[in-house]
């Protein structure tokens, strides 16, 4: 049913379609260091008119930021070699540090043992960027169902986000490295220069200030069918349409064409003003640079998106026949789907006019996939199903087509234990954006080539690339254990062998590897600084990973009127091998910070325990994050084997339930001993914790209420 998307499965999200009153809710949380705030506020209602269901509902949510200086394992961590005012290179000499780089604000980093001269003009960027982003999301559904009364029910689904964020960053490099003439007046030997042309390294809006970019999302949904008997026969035909919207705004970059004419004398509005890159600008009055020769120079880059898709889809189900041990169901159905991507930028985003960010040219695409299923429900004697089933799908832009089929088995030999099993395929489809957008992003890049004690920031630019469609071979089995309607207890063994799996190429590993490779653009030479690193989507060979998924709970009285549960969730990684460069090699329990897995830990689990009597609960949730270890290149690293430590916080909640009045109120609190996330050690990450493991807010108190009426 679920298509060339559903590789390891699929989570459903079942909505409402009937409710007869309004629930509102609302939300409030809080750290308790630095505030970051998190604001919920919503409301659902729904009623039966005649033989119509209505439900409607709509929801607001509000985030303040928290910026990485309020954290101490983030504070000082983003820091750039390539700063205001910058490094100044005359023909055939190194990088030579501003002589007022410290008086205006900048860090001198020198690279050469014993010489403070040679080197960079650094920056501390971590002011410009924050942990969590400021954001505000409103929510929106809504289902009407309408009964004929001669089994034929006609229905549609309404549904829409819009999210907006604010995302911060410092002020981009100059990585088309220009030349600034003799006659500049800041290079002028009076003034403190060079007197000969040099080649600039620096940052040359740093000193003034956040780049805001403001990222607007904005989607919408609509489903109508109908649903329906004929005979003994179920039906369902229905036609979606979805459409996404997303913009990007205030990437604020630097032209290279009008800032050359400015190192020249020829910028701002009128082409006869100067800007003058040296700290001289700012530590001498009379050397200062004129907002208009800045505001000329000056571009805010944009990037729209737009997704479209429309779908027709039909299902018949029903029974064949019977077998002794009851019927045999069926369902078969067929599928039409049209994608389209549109996207477009600003012409100096696209021609590469812009000294740091380049999205190419503007695109339109589209393709259509026509897809086919069907499933056997077969009960084979008491107690033993299977499961039969199959889907095919073709794509119109060579992506190809996929056949895949997936039998399981469910066996209860008694009624306090079920076994169940299922090997299956699946298949998916590069993306529209993996095979044709260019997009820019910027990363700490440390070069062999060209050491320094502070890396640069450089422009990663993800470039189109063919692909092959990816496919798995999925396997499960496990086991369920409920002696009474209070204990239960599952285990589960999942295995997933991938072909194919397309991941996006790693920059630093590319860098690391070959710094001579062709994908590593260096404008000044073959052993000039790195401007950009071209990476792309790929075909990885084959990944296979299993593990174990765990599953209890248990509930009941106490004692008197007291009542209580336990209920515990764990998952471990058993192995997660592939070829990452040097042969097959196992990944699970490593960070991967330099290849295209994520951070691996082998145990995940969370565990909560509740007390209740009358109307009043207590609970409390314990939840563990492994310990795992540093991997990066080279292979000779001192870092490798560096262990980031386990991660474990305690959560504590306590409900009153007034349903006399329909009213829930929680209050709780998160991380109860504010425990911050473990510290890394990888050369090039700029965070100073696991992004994508762990949650950098620390303690956090919210309250929440609920009123039905």
């Amino acid at each position: 049913l679920y298509g060339s998307d559903a590789v390891a499965g699929v989570a459903n999200f079942i909505m409402r379609t009937k409710m007869d009153g309004v629930e509102m809710r609302g939300g409030f949380q809080t750290t308790t260091t630095n505030r970051q705030e998190d604001y919920t506020l919503g409301i659902v209602g729904g009623t039966r008119l005649g033989n119509w269901d209505v439900v409607a509902g709509v929801e607001y949510i509000k985030r303040t930021p928290l910026a990485m200086v309020d954290r101490p394992f983030t504070n000082g961590k983003i820091r750039s070699a390539l700063g205001f005012p910058g490094a100044f290179a005359p023909t055939g000499s190194p990088p030579l540090i501003d002589r007022n780089c410290a008086a205006a604000g900048g860090i001198p980093t020198p690279i050469v043992a014993g010489r403070t001269d040679i080197g960079f003009c650094g920056s501390d960027l971590t002011k410009n960027f924050d942990l969590i982003s400021p954001e505000e999301r409103v929510t929106g559904y809504a289902s009407v169902r309408y009964d004929f009364g001669t089994g034929m029910t006609l229905y549609g689904e309404l549904g829409g986000a819009y999210n907006t964020a604010k995302i911060r960053s410092a002020n981009f490099s100059n990585l088309k490295f220009p030349i600034v003439p003799a006659t500049n007046p800041g290079n002028l030997v009076a003034n403190g220069g060079f007197g000969v042309p040099v080649t600039y390294f620096g940052r040359p809006r740093g000193n003034l200030g956040d780049v805001n970019q403001s990222r607007t999302n904005t989607m919408i949904r609509g489903v109508i069918g109908l649903e329906g008997d004929v005979g003994k026969l179920k039906y369902d035909v229905n036609y979606t349409y979805a459409q996404q919207y997303f913009a990007v705004d205030g990437v604020t970059d630097t032209k290279g064409d009008r800032f050359l004419a400015a190192l020249n004398c020829l910028g701002g509005p009128s082409n006869n003003l100067c800007f003058n890159p040296f700290g001289s600008s700012v530590t001498n009055p009379a050397l200062g640079n004129s907002p208009a020769v800045i505001a000329d120079f000056t571009a805010d880059s944009f990037r729209r998106y737009t997704g479209r898709l429309h779908a027709v889809e039909a299902v018949l189900s029903g029974n064949l026949f019977d077998l002794p041990a009851g019927p045999v169901g069926f369902a078969v159905g067929g599928q039409y789907r049209s994608e389209s991507l549109a996207f477009r930028s600003d012409r100096d985003a696209q021609t590469g006019n812009l000294v740091f960010i380049f999205t190419g040219a503007d695109f339109k695409t589209r393709r259509s996939i026509v897809g086919l299923f069907g499933e056997l429900a077969v009960p084979l004697a008491k107690g033993l199903d299977a499961q039969l089933a199959a889907r095919f799908e073709r794509y119109s832009d060579g992506s190809g087509s996929s056949f895949n089929p997936k039998a399981s088995l469910r066996w209860q030999p008694a009624s306090w234990v079920t076994l169940r099993g299922s090997v299956g395929t699946s298949f998916r489809a590069p993306s529209q954006s993996q095979t044709t957008s260019i997009s820019t992003i910027n990363e700490s890049i440390s070069d062999p080539l060209n050491p320094a004690p502070i890396g640069f920031f450089r422009a990663v630019v993800t470039v189109p690339s063919a692909l092959r469609s990816e496919t798995a071979t999925n396997y499960n089995a496990g086991i369920i254990i409920q002696p009474t309607s209070a204990i239960r207890l599952s285990v589960d063994y999942w295995r997933y062998d991938y072909r194919d799996i397309i991941i996006k190429q790693n920059a630093q590993a590319i860098v690391t590897t070959n710094p001579r490779d062709p994908r590593v653009i260096r404008p000044l030479g073959p052993t000039g600084p790195i401007s950009q690193v071209l990476v792309s989507f790929q075909n990885q060979a084959s990944v296979l990973t299993d593990g174990i998924d765990i599953a209890a709970s248990m509930e009941g009285p106490i004692g008197g009127n007291l009542r209580g549960a336990l209920t515990t969730t764990a998952t471990y990684i058993n192995r997660y091998t592939t070829d990452i460069g040097a042969g097959r090699e196992d990944l699970a329990g490593l960070r991967n910070f330099q290849n295209f897995a994520r951070s691996l830990p082998r145990w995940r689990s969370t565990t909560t325990g509740t007390l209740s009597f009358g109307q009043h609960a207590f609970s409390t949730t314990f939840t563990f994050i492994d310990s795992y270890r540093e991997n990066v290149l080279p292979r000779t690293s001192p870092v490798n084997g560096f262990k980031v430590g386990n991660f474990a916080t305690f959560d504590f909640q306590y409900t009153l339930s007034l349903k006399q009045i329909g009213s829930t109120i929680r209050v709780g609190v998160l991380n109860a001993f504010e425990k911050y996330p473990p510290t890394i050690a990888a050369p090039g990450d700029l965070q100073g914790f696991d992004r994508l493991i762990h949650d950098p807010r620390g303690r956090m108190f919210y309250v929440k209420l609920q009123q039905n009426f």
